[in-house]
């Protein structure tokens, strides 16, 4: 009877653990999600403009080479995320869901090391989109091209000024950063931290061993 009721007590327990572990493997789901949309769209911009720009015949070879070497840098790197991004979203959730035991946990941390090298990706096709811009400028629009380069210039300049600021307004410090993880001490127990999701219901000890 007693062994019961400890059961029943560490699965209530491990149960309350999983779900903030499960918000915050549904909050970088999100976020890959709303990379792999933003990325598909930065695809799509990319594609019309290497399709439908028609490049006179008297522009330069350079120049004409340049923008669409970056206009497919765009579409590259923008699909990386997009298929990146969705394979992430599809296999994270059907590890945390269908895996075996501490599979969620292993979800949330595999998608924490990898989003910072998207974000980066995504950044870069931006930046890449952008020059393709200031390119298809100087071969289509004649003298307004030094203008509408300006224009794009200062919007790319603009944009990651005031993100630069911004990630220093929303920084964190590592150490006041709160996961879903939930340690508990256990006194003398040579391992240390018990992580309260990786309780194992089913062993006299409660704990899962590896």
């Amino acid at each position: 009877m007693l062994q019961a009721d400890k059961q029943v007590l560490l699965a209530g327990v491990k149960q309350q653990a999983l779900e903030l572990r499960q918000k915050e493997l549904d909050f970088n789901v999100e976020r890959y999600t709303n990379l792999a949309t933003q990325a598909s769209v930065v695809a799509g911009f990319s594609f019309e403009s290497l399709v439908e720009l028609e490049v006179p015949e008297d522009c330069p070879w350079l120049l004409s080479s340049a923008y669409f070497v970056c206009g497919s840098c765009a579409m590259a790197l923008s699909l990386y995320c997009l298929c990146v991004g969705s394979f992430a979203t599809v296999f994270g959730h059907r590890l945390a869901l269908q895996g075996p035991h501490g599979s969620l946990e292993r979800a949330v941390h595999i998608l924490v090391a990898h989003r910072n090298h998207l974000f980066f990706v995504a950044g870069l096709s931006l930046v890449f989109l952008v020059f393709a811009a200031v390119l298809m400028s100087w071969i289509k629009m004649g003298a307004a091209a030094s203008v509408v380069s300006c224009v794009f210039i200062a919007f790319a300049v603009a944009v990651a000024r005031r993100m630069n600021s911004m990630v220093h307004l929303f920084e964190i410090p590592e150490s006041m950063l709160v996961t879903g993880a939930v340690r508990v001490n256990a006194g003398n127990n040579p391992l240390g931290a018990i992580d309260l999701s990786q309780l194992n219901p089913g062993s006299p000890r409660g704990v899962a061993t590896a």
